[in-house]
């Protein structure tokens, strides 16, 4: 199974966080969609320009049946966004697992909507919408990410950090919006700072 993890994206953005969780887990649980993609607002007149670049993942909400039982294995991960010629955005995403370094990279696609990214997996036949719902760019982003596989859906909310401190009214930020969106304290995890893998040098 694929991530976030997102940074992301994130990420985790989005993509990376799951694959970091689910090593060895199996595919096939199923929840329902708690937002549909009209509901979801992003941030007032986005400026990918001021977007793309390097965010570290510090909070996570999921939906995903797999999460209860891998999120206290989970640790911050790194994102870099960079603008490809074609219009697509190059998420590469550098975590810890299985304590090995460990690199994903997806290639994000516009919608009309700016701030509203697609991000379509033929491996596992998934897609992924991804929504930068709030942002000040150069400290913090709030993503909220859906996940559509068959008939299944799932959902994430990330919060991504320009450095690998963030306020921690901005954490207590973050979890305001996941509950707002559905995610219950279980479903909620801060991530653990680290230093491994994602050096910001």
């Amino acid at each position: 199974m694929m991530a976030m993890g997102l940074l992301w994206m994130g990420l985790a953005l989005l993509q990376t966080l799951q694959t970091q969780a689910q090593t060895g887990a199996q595919t096939g649980a199923q929840t329902e969609a708690q937002d549909s993609h009209q509901e979801i607002p992003v941030q007032p007149g986005f400026i990918e320009d001021r977007f793309v670049g390097t965010w570290y993942s510090v909070g996570l909400a999921s939906t995903f049946p797999w999460f209860l039982k891998k999120k206290a294995e989970m640790l911050m991960c790194k994102t870099v966004l960079t603008p490809e010629a074609d219009g697509t955005v190059n998420l590469t995403a550098t975590f810890v697992s299985n304590n090995q370094c460990e690199t994903r990279t997806s290639l994000l696609r516009k919608t009309e909507q700016p701030g509203h990214y697609v991000y379509k997996s033929i491996k596992w036949g998934s897609e992924h919408n991804i929504f930068v719902v709030e942002t000040n760019y150069e400290e913090y982003t709030l993503l909220y990410t859906t996940k559509t596989k068959g008939n299944s859906n799932f959902n994430m909310a990330t919060l991504y950090s320009r450095t690998k401190d963030i306020r921690p009214e901005l954490k207590e930020r973050f979890i305001r919006f996941a509950e707002n969106h559905g995610f219950t304290e279980d479903n909620i995890v801060i991530l653990p700072k680290t230093d491994q893998c994602i050096d910001e040098n």
